[in-house]
C-alpha cells in the first residue's frame, strides 16, 4: 500500500517576509501502532525581511502532525517520507506550506470472523474416511488363545460343526486322528505327514452395503464353504461370518 496524505500548514513570522533566501524540511513522523502515525515537520531556512535587504534571518519552526490511517499495516517495515513540498507567502508574514507525505507499508488482511466460520463449517461437512474394514475383522490366528476362547464360547454351535468337519478331513490318518480328535486345543489341524494345512478362520461383521456373494468375493470361498460354518438364512446387518482361510507350508 502506497498512501499520499497532503497537509496545508500556515506558519506565522514575527516580521515581514520579503524574500526566502533558503529552506529544507526534516521529518521525525514515526507509527505508534498499525493505524497511527505521530511527530511533527520541521520546517527551517533563512529570509529577508524586504527583498532589497542584504540580511538574512533564520527561522525554524516545528510542525506537528497526526495521522489516524482507516487501514490497519505492518508498521515495523513501513517507510514514511516527503512526496512533495512547496511554499507561498501569504500577508507579507505568513509562510503557507503545502506538504505531501507518502506513506509505503504492507496492508495487514484479517479474516473476518464469518469467514472463518464458513470454513469450519465446511470442514465439518467434509465426509468421514470410515476404516470400518480395519476395525471390524482380525485374523483369529493373531489372537491371544483367552480370546480364541471367549470367541469359541460365542460361537459355541459353530465350533461344534468346524470340529466334526476336521475330524472327518483327517479320517485317512489314523495315527493323526487318534492324537488329534481326544483334545483339539486350537484351530489348527495336521492333515498329512508330508504337509500341515493350517485354518485359520476370519471373523466379519456383515455391513449394510454387504451381501453374501460380496463377501464371497472378498474372501475368495465358496456358498457352501461359508454355510459349513455359519447359518446363511439367519444372517443380517451386524451379523458376525466365520470365514475359513487354508494355509499350506
Amino acid at each position: 500500500m502506497k498512501k499520499v496524505i497532503s497537509f496545508e500548514k500556515e506558519i506565522d513570522f514575527p516580521s515581514m517576509i520579503g524574500e526566502i533566501s533558503s529552506i529544507s524540511i526534516d521529518s521525525s513522523l514515526k507509527f505508534i501502532d498499525e493505524s497511527s502515525v505521530d511527530g511533527s515537520l520541521k520546517v527551517f531556512g533563512t529570509y529577508k525581511m524586504t527583498e532589497a535587504s542584504t540580511l538574512e534571518e533564520n527561522f525554524s519552526y516545528d510542525l506537528p502532525v497526526d495521522i489516524e490511517l482507516t487501514e490497519k499495516v505492518d508498521y515495523k517495515d513501513a517507510k514514511i517520507s516527503i512526496n512533495d513540498f512547496n511554499y507561498e507567502i501569504k500577508n507579507d508574514d505568513i509562510l503557507k506550506c503545502n506538504i505531501d507525505i507518502l506513506i509505503d507499508a504492507v496492508e495487514e488482511i484479517t479474516l473476518e470472523e464469518e469467514n472463518v466460520v464458513e470454513v469450519t463449517e465446511s470442514i465439518e461437512q467434509l465426509p468421514k474416511i470410515d476404516n470400518v474394514e480395519e476395525e471390524n475383522e482380525f485374523e483369529i490366528s493373531d489372537v491371544e488363545e483367552s480370546s480364541m476362547e471367549s470367541l469359541t464360547r460365542e460361537c459355541d454351535g459353530d465350533k461344534k460343526e468346524m470340529k466334526d468337519q476336521d475330524a472327518e478331513e483327517v479320517s485317512e490318518d489314523k495315527k493323526m486322528k487318534d492324537a488329534n480328535t481326544k483334545n483339539i486345543s486350537s484351530l489348527f489341524e495336521v492333515l498329512n505327514d508330508a504337509e500341515e494345512t493350517f485354518t485359520t478362520y476370519s471373523v466379519y461383521i456383515l455391513r449394510k452395503e454387504d451381501t453374501i456373494e460380496s463377501v464371497m468375493d472378498k474372501y475368495k470361498v465358496t456358498k457352501e464353504e461359508l454355510s459349513n460354518y455359519n447359518d446363511l438364512s439367519n444372517i443380517e446387518i451386524g451379523s458376525k461370518i466365520v470365514i475359513p482361510q487354508s494355509i499350506n507350508e
